[in-house]
């Protein structure tokens, strides 16, 4: 009888145990999504006002570029007469419009995004970033050549005939950069999420 007893009491306390250590392990598993939770929150946040303010600062670069026209003794030049112009009104605004569909799917996608939703938004934002940053770098090149002309080929400054329409086309490329600095971050955030989560591809 005594052993019995003594069986049926290890019995108790091993369920007892058994049962205290399900429970921690239960409420460690709850905090763990709750923090995760958390994270995704913010991650989502910072990504939506990052696209955001790519979206108004990309759209504030091109109404400036379009708007930047002058009329002279000298000319009448315009965006439309230089392709580098042209070609980043056009960066900034498939770049409008591409943060503009990209926010609305990080807020409305529900948490987790699958895997290829993952790697779509990853490489998009690259070439997002890449077509941005190639716009405003050629754009750099034609300000700095207005501004400082080019003695080899005996080109003088255009700005010293077109000085607003230099100084507009200055500040629609500073916005243009400053909308490539917010895309790269967001690449390292897309790419962050992507391969924190899942392995890259394996040939």
């Amino acid at each position: 009888m005594i052993e019995r007893l003594f069986c049926m009491l290890r019995l108790e306390t091993l369920h007892i145990i058994r049962g205290k250590d399900l429970s921690f392990r239960n409420t460690e598993t709850k905090k763990m999504d709750k923090t995760d939770q958390n994270v995704n929150r913010t991650e989502r946040t910072v990504e939506s006002v990052l696209r955001v303010a790519s979206m108004a600062l990309s759209i504030a670069s091109l109404v400036i570029m379009i708007k930047n026209s002058i009329a002279n003794d000298f000319g009448s030049p315009s965006y439309s007469t230089l392709g580098a112009f042209k070609y980043l009104v056009t960066a900034n605004g498939v770049c409008a419009a591409y943060s503009v569909l990209s926010a609305i799917f990080v807020i409305a996608i529900p948490c987790p995004i699958s895997k290829p939703r993952l790697w779509t938004l990853f490489l998009l934002d690259q070439v997002v970033t890449y077509v941005v940053l190639a716009a405003g770098a050629v754009s750099a090149e034609t300000v700095y050549l207005a501004y400082k002309g080019n003695l080899n080929i005996t080109w003088s400054s255009a700005c010293d005939y077109y000085g607003i329409f230099c100084h507009k086309a200055l500040v629609s490329v500073i916005l243009t950069f400053l909308v490539s600095v917010l895309y790269v971050s967001l690449s390292f955030i897309s790419s962050y999420r992507l391969f924190s989560r899942f392995e890259a591809p394996k040939h």
